[in-house]
């Protein structure tokens, strides 16, 4: 091969040749053995009938070595045998007037074709060196011309023609074989992308999962044959239940790696007839074929509910993954692959709204739900332009001074036709459609704007506290955002708190404390809301310049009766003494609950025992009524 071949052709290449190479010793063969005979009964000459028994012994020593794939050493002993076979045919007959002469430049050519450039030279020295050795046969008398004599400008010329014709049969040779690389490289690469493009309409590129075509591709052909001889298939809609939190707050490459980690623990889960698939995101679709029972179904259901519900290890995160899974069954529930997968996913919504990691059936009545959700959601975009969101307060109270320091902002829907919505029921599908980040600024600026209005009506140092979405924090601009309300409302930032999840700080970290950062620089304070809910890694308390823990209720609600959510209470307590971070507990009902949290050093306070979440307006008569304490 020459140094400018594509190695990625070598062997299409040598392919090409064997096959080439074996044709031509089979058609030299016969020749040669024809020749043989024929010499034989009607010419014969005992040297040239030897010679060609000794070519044809080494054509069929070439084949065999070709058949050995030694394509290099067959073509070798090939042209050699030939080469040799016809210098002493020249010199037994004419000499460089025999016209077998004219072969020597057919050898070169196919010299240049199969073999070596080494090997070309070769026999372009050994063609030479022959005519110059014949040629003097000629000049010394030593042959009986029966031709025109033989003179040294004949022997050049010769050699001319042998030098002129080697040079054109290499150059030409040189370029026929360097296109041949080129274009057998230009097709492999076609091949390569013909075959990836084929992969890529089929599969998912990060899981290696079939993708939402090939599913559909089996899917259909499956439905054909429970058509022609009867049974059921099952296809399951699959959603991970908190991977947009981890998404949003560890960041996409950390997300990638948890849907591929879910993609193998699924395929895991099912028989070789049965398969698993990638629709985007979050969500998988698998088919489960050959159903025998409904049974069938509900185990399988529950291994990928168990192999999902595992703690997923990566790099220093410990992550907790669960899955809810919406069933739809063929033949019976649908009438093509569009509708099979529309009802699996409106019964997955079911197994959301039932409490999550669920798998549910469809069945009829799910429709209604499944419409209702999609009104809400119409609803929910109508709600911004039309002022329908409100912010309700609720008071948060220094243990230490018993006095009223400010308020938690929550936000409210104020349906025209449903009446007053609680966040549970419509910041997951806000979350869900990007609508969060609209609402998010709303209630910032609304939140600040209220304070101030506090401020001025007389109670100056009133503070108020915001939750923060992972959505507002991950999009990048929340400083920016911050900012804008501060100013708008000419609200001080010290008195401002942002309430953010565990989840949320254990994202990016450098992204993620620019951002604190710049916002620490406007005065605004941060506390972490639920603490002891989420992940176990509290590295991040030490690496934020936070404020605040608040208790999550479902620790304060049970306290007096469960040692363990005490215990867990008095844990945080320290926890937060010991980085200089003040404490706030939730859902405080009662004056034993109050009691007890005082005496173990809890700072602030919200809950039921001083009042609920109210309106701005319900919040201010609430304060002037209970001034003495502020």
């Amino acid at each position: 091969m020459s140094d400018t071949e594509d190695p990625s052709a070598i062997d299409e290449i040598t392919n090409f040749r064997a096959k080439r190479l074996r044709q031509l010793l089979y058609i030299t063969l016969a020749c040669l053995n024809l020749g043989v005979a024929l010499i034989y009964i009607f010419a014969y000459h005992l040297p040239t009938l030897l010679t060609l028994v000794g070519c044809d012994i080494m054509m069929l020593y070439a084949l065999h070595t070709l058949l050995l794939n030694k394509v290099d050493k067959a073509a070798s002993i090939l042209l050699w045998s030939i080469s040799v076979g016809l210098t002493i045919a020249v010199l037994l007959n004419s000499g460089l007037r025999d016209p077998a002469i004219l072969s020597f430049p057919a050898i070169l050519f196919f010299a240049a074709l199969m073999c070596s450039r080494r090997e070309f030279t070769l026999l372009y020295v050994y063609f030479c060196t022959a005519t110059v050795l014949i040629g003097l046969t000629h000049l010394s008398g030593l042959r009986n011309e029966g031709y025109d004599p033989v003179n040294i400008p004949n022997i050049a010329i010769i050699l001319l023609i042998l030098t002129a014709a080697s040079l054109s049969i290499r150059t030409i040779s040189h370029d026929l074989r360097s296109a041949l690389s080129k274009l057998e490289k230009g097709n492999r690469q076609l091949k390569i992308s013909k075959a990836k493009a084929q992969y890529m309409a089929q599969y998912d590129e990060l899981t290696g999962l079939p993708n939402r075509s090939l599913c559909q591709d089996r899917f259909n052909y499956q439905m054909k044959l429970i058509q022609r001889h009867g049974g059921q298939i099952a296809l399951l809609f699959i959603d991970l239940d908190n991977f947009k939190t981890i998404n949003d707050s560890l960041g996409h490459s950390v997300g990638d790696q948890v849907l591929k980690t879910v993609a193998g623990n699924l395929a895991q889960c099912l028989r070789k007839v049965d398969t698993a698939g990638r629709f985007g995101g979050d969500e998988f679709i698998v088919l489960l074929t050959e159903v025998n029972h409904i049974r069938d179904v509900q185990k399988t259901c529950n291994k990928i509910l168990n192999a999902v519900n595992q703690n997923i290890v990566l790099d220093s995160y410990s992550i907790q993954t669960s899955a809810s899974i919406g069933i739809a069954m063929a033949p019976k529930d649908g009438a093509d692959f569009d509708s099979y997968c529309k009802k699996a996913d409106i019964a997955m919504y079911q197994a959301k709204a039932d409490g999550k990691n669920l798998f549910r059936f469809f069945d009829a009545s799910m429709n209604t739900v499944s419409q209702e959700r999609f009104v809400l959601i119409k609803d929910l975009r109508d709600a911004l332009k039309q002022n329908q969101l409100t912010l309700f307060y609720q008071p948060k109270v220094d243990l230490r001074t018993a006095r009223l320091v400010g308020a938690e902002a929550l936000i409210r829907w104020q349906h025209p036709e449903r009446g007053l919505i609680a966040p549970r029921q419509f910041i997951e599908l806000a979350e869900e459609t990007g609508l969060i980040v609209e609402i998010g600024d709303w209630v910032l600026e609304e939140a600040c704007r209220q304070c101030r209005s506090w401020h001025e009506a007389g109670y100056p140092d009133f503070e108020v506290a915001v939750n923060l979405s992972s959505v507002q924090f991950a999009r990048g601009n929340l400083t920016e955002q911050v900012e804008k309300a501060l100013s708008q409302s000419g609200l001080a930032g010290k008195y401002l708190e942002l309430e953010l999840t565990e989840s949320l700080l254990l994202g990016e970290g450098e992204h993620i404390l620019t951002q604190l950062s710049n916002i620490k620089n406007l005065g605004v304070s941060f506390s972490i809301d639920d603490f002891g809910t989420g992940y176990s890694n509290l590295s991040y308390l030490s690496k934020y310049n936070l404020d605040a823990l608040k208790i999550d209720q479902s620790f304060v609600f049970k306290m007096l009766e469960s040692k363990q959510n005490l215990n867990i209470i008095i844990a945080i307590i320290n926890i937060a003494k010991s980085l200089d971070l003040t404490v706030v507990a939730e859902g405080i009902e009662s004056a034993e609950t109050l009691e007890k949290l005082t005496q173990l050093g809890c700072e602030f306070a919200q809950g039921y025992y001083w009042a609920k979440p109210q309106s701005s307006a319900d919040f201010l008569k609430y304060v002037e009524q209970n001034n003495v304490n502020c």
